[in-house]
């Protein structure tokens, strides 16, 4: 069975993170796989942490985990496995190597306004997108599960070049369980090619992924995230994928990434090749 993996902390955004999590197990048929990561306060002396203190943070997590298991098992009606995990240790290095455990078909984490919030920091965030060997979905502060009839693929030369064949058969999973319709938009920066090239390249590419019957858009930009921002304030979209990789236009340094996660007003979700 499909499974989701939600890093969730104390934080508003990791709840609607979780709920919007919920949702799409329930859509989907998949199970939720929730994992808190306490982490040690480093201290400035030789002192350890008392016991006392360790306890009492360990069980707050616990109940964190139990409010979050039996709420979301409300919400959708004890339809979805909700699995919780509490691991001791540095926060993403847990979060990788039990994503390596699970194998998880998404991860998903929260975002809010202009902050990456607390544990699920914006380094954290930002590291996940940019590392994490799964595709990862990150969700605005108040963003809502509704059907996704629509996901923005953020496309660029590179990626009609290969083909994207790593992704295909996600790409392929993901639009049938959602009955989704892909959009691809390639976003042509000064240095690029025409448009009558890119077409042209584009019409090759296509034949590779006629079961998808995408439709491609053209915006011309001076920055790759001016262009995804600027089609997206015209456009409807429930959802926007882009492929984090190095070498290339679309290359996601911490700082653009930080930029267009916390700018994007849909869900934001990331696939590496």
């Amino acid at each position: 069975m499909r499974s989701i993996v939600v890093p969730v902390n104390f934080a508003p955004n990791a709840a609607n993170a979780a709920r919007y999590a919920a949702d799409i197990a329930l859509a989907i048929g998949a199970n939720l796989h929730l994992i808190y990561v306490m982490q040690i306060p480093a201290s400035v002396s030789e002192v350890p942490l008392p016991e006392s203190v360790f306890d009492t943070m360990r069980d707050s997590g616990y109940e964190l985990l139990t409010d979050f298991q039996t709420k979301l098992t409300k919400r959708t009606g004890g339809k979805v496995g909700v699995v919780t995990d509490l691991e001791i240790g540095g926060t993403e290095a847990k979060i990788e190597s039990y994503c390596k455990q699970i194998k998880p078909f998404m991860v998903i984490m929260g975002a809010s306004g202009d902050t990456l919030a607390n544990v699920i920091n914006g380094s954290t965030t930002v590291r996940a997108i940019r590392h994490l060997p799964y595709p990862v979905l990150v969700i605005p502060g108040d963003a809502k599960f509704e059907a996704i009839k629509k996901i923005v693929v953020a496309c660029d030369k590179e990626d009609i070049d290969s083909g994207m064949p790593d992704n295909m058969t996600f790409l392929k999973e993901l639009s049938e369980l959602l009955k989704a319709r892909l959009v691809v938009v390639h976003v042509l920066t000064d240095s690029e090619e025409s448009s009558a090239e890119a077409i042209e390249e584009y019409n090759v590419w296509k034949k590779g992924v006629a079961a998808f019957h995408p439709e491609m858009h053209f915006v011309r930009r001076p920055r790759v995230e001016d262009g995804i921002n600027d089609y997206l304030a015209s456009h409807e979209a429930d959802w926007l994928m882009v492929f984090p990789k190095s070498h290339s236009v679309l290359e996601f340094h911490k700082s653009r990434t930080r930029q267009i996660v916390q700018s994007c007003t849909v869900p934001v979700m990331s696939l590496h090749e």
